[in-house]
């Protein structure tokens, strides 16, 4: 335990070491800039090896958790070691689900590699500032700099996520909170036994509750740091402020400047976990159960992480910035995602017998609160964790009320050890009918949806292909930065995949990031067609470069080129590159040349 501490604290310092002094200076990122930070992160995790104590006494592995455990490693070598891979000529991933994530993290890794001025403008919406928790990609952009393969460098990152994360999840929960982790689900994956054909799939792909770990931990890099760190939290702040809950693991410990780095500098990798944790503990300020000391040491520990938390929040949400900010986003919308299904219809098939269990904890702790420490203890999780999922359930906090999920499951994974422990508290003569029919109704449609997944096509879902990619990221290495291209609006152009500044990138990624793009749209439309304002467009823009190749000949078919007299910085079967800036010699990159190169 003290290990995963100690590599989530080196990610953390070398995100914020790199992130913070060069948003201050307007500076970049670079390979001496990337060799500091990640020794600083190194430096800094030694110290905290040096200086603490044991971070846990051994916690005693049964097979209920070599099994979970198991089952977790199996789910990371096959979801992260063919995330994304090869095949002949074709980039391809694993999940349908990474076919616009997987995209989208490579284009910031890459332009943030690339030298982007810090806090830097978004690759996909030029001219305003990027307003994502881009620190997981921030610290794959230093990997970059420091020489590893950027498909190599997602792979590892996300098995020592997964690692860390069914480290954490064990010191939490247990078996029971990684198999909830695993296996969440509802009603969708008894299909399974529908005609009796036995069919493995995704069951739960087409409902809101999907899986944990297919939709969101395989997709939402940030949550390779947040899950883990936001764990051990939750587990620290259990043993020393809520020393009654017994708990399915051992105690866990942690300095308070460890705490206070990994709580303050969550908005940089993941809000809404920054989210979740902010709201424990304003709920046990105002209502902690343990009297002043707890109020007393969760203020201080607030107090220390204010400043930090306060800087990484305008960073990642627009605060006192340009462009759109997330309190423009936030609205009421009830039901979440029911959509005008009948309400217990879409509850049920979608969570199954949750809701019962948690409303059952919910009066199980309060029936015991006043006679029972534990109890009191598990209510101070329980509550504020229900209200805040309930409150998810009304208010959304992204324009895609989906997103919502990613707050969602933290109310979901606090629960899971209190669940646990009021199925021990059945007694013992009717544990083989409730116990476990109680997992099996939880979990059974989740394992199935998980296997179904994990499944693909020979040859997984092309995301781009190298005979383009690698000549265009050839042609666009020695481009400056900061430079704004204009091409066609989708996921995966090879201007993005290569780490370019687009005008706009795609449109489903713009909408849920809350960025009004129709406009712009119809800009760039007008611009790529030719119209006489083409070039006043490409001015306002900003726009330095301009690509044509198959995508732009699709989409603009009637377009009359009007830059065609324009320098070519590069030409091939890929398409063409022109300068639409002032006067000067042309590159002129000949397609001969341009060959395949290591890490692309």
């Amino acid at each position: 335990m003290k290990t995963a501490i100690a590599l989530l604290l080196a990610v953390c310092l070398a995100t914020v070491c790199a992130t913070l002094p060069l948003a201050a200076v307007g500076g970049r990122l670079s390979t001496q800039v990337a060799w500091l930070s990640l020794i600083a992160g190194i430096a800094g995790a030694a110290a905290y090896w040096l200086t603490s104590g044991p971070a846990a006494s051994p916690m005693r592995m049964g097979w209920p958790e070599w099994a979970a455990t198991g089952l977790f490693a199996l789910f990371a070598i096959r979801a992260f070691c063919w995330l994304v891979f090869t095949d002949g000529d074709n980039i391809s991933v694993l999940s349908p689900n990474n076919l616009g994530d997987l995209p989208l993290h490579l284009t910031y890794i890459r332009y943030l590699a690339k030298g982007a001025k810090f806090w830097p403008e978004n690759p996909i919406f030029s001219g305003i500032p990027l307003h994502y928790p881009a620190g997981i990609d921030i610290f794959n952009a230093l990997l970059n700099l420091a020489g590893c393969d950027d498909f190599r460098a997602l792979i590892w990152v996300g098995l020592a996520g997964s690692a860390l994360t069914c480290c954490a999840l064990l010191r939490w929960g247990g078996w029971f909170a990684v198999i909830g982790f695993l296996c969440n689900g509802g009603l969708a994956g008894w299909k399974f036994f529908h005609h009796f054909n036995f069919c493995l799939q995704d069951y739960q792909k087409d409902v809101a509750w999907k899986s944990i770990p297919l939709s969101m931990f395989v997709t939402q890099r940030g949550l390779l740091y947040a899950l883990p760190a936001g764990l051990l939290l939750l587990a620290v702040w259990r043993a020393q402020w809520f020393p009654a809950l017994g708990g399915t693991a051992p105690r866990l410990r942690m300095p308070q400047w460890v705490q206070v780095l990994l709580y303050g500098t969550m908005p940089l990798f993941h809000l809404h976990t920054f989210m979740f944790l902010s709201a424990l503990l304003g709920w046990w300020i105002i209502a902690g159960n343990q009297g002043t000391r707890l109020r007393h040491q969760v203020i201080d520990l607030v107090l220390w992480a204010v400043l930090p938390a306060t800087i990484c929040v305008s960073l990642v949400t627009g605060f006192l910035q340009r462009g759109p900010s997330a309190a423009a986003v936030i609205h009421l919308l009830p039901g979440w995602m029911q959509d005008g299904d009948p309400f217990f219809k879409f509850w049920f098939s979608n969570f199954g017998i949750l809701p019962l269990l948690a409303a059952a904890l919910l009066a199980w702790t309060a029936i015991r609160y006043r006679k029972s420490p534990a109890a009191r203890d598990a209510f101070a999780f329980a509550f504020p964790s229900l209200a805040v999922f309930g409150i998810a359930c009304f208010v959304i906090f992204a324009p895609w009320e989906w997103d919502n999920m990613k707050i969602m499951i933290w109310a979901y994974l606090a629960l899971l050890p209190f669940l646990h422990e009021m199925l021990l508290s059945i007694p013992v003569q009717r544990l083989p009918s409730i116990r476990i029919a109680s997992c099996i109704l939880l979990f059974f449609s989740g394992f199935i949806s998980l296997l179904g997944g994990l499944q693909s096509p020979e040859g997984g879902y092309e995301i781009a292909k190298r005979s383009e990619l690698d000549p265009v990221c050839f042609a666009v290495r020695f481009l400056p930065p900061d430079a704004t291209f204009a091409g066609r609006p989708t996921y995966n152009h090879p201007l993005l995949l290569s780490g370019c500044k687009m005008v706009e990138g795609y449109s489903g990624h713009l909408f849920s990031h809350g960025i009004a793009y129709e406009d712009r749209e119809a800009q760039l439309k007008s611009m790529m067609l030719g119209l006489p304002s083409w070039r006043a467009i490409a001015d306002d823009l900003h726009v330095r470069y301009l690509f044509w190749g198959t995508r732009e000949q699709n989409a603009y078919s009637r377009s009359t080129q009007p830059w065609k007299n324009l320098p070519v910085v590069a030409a091939g079967d890929w398409g063409t590159l022109y300068d639409l800036g002032p006067d000067q010699p042309a590159l002129n990159i000949s397609p001969a040349g341009i060959k395949s190169f290591p890490g692309h």
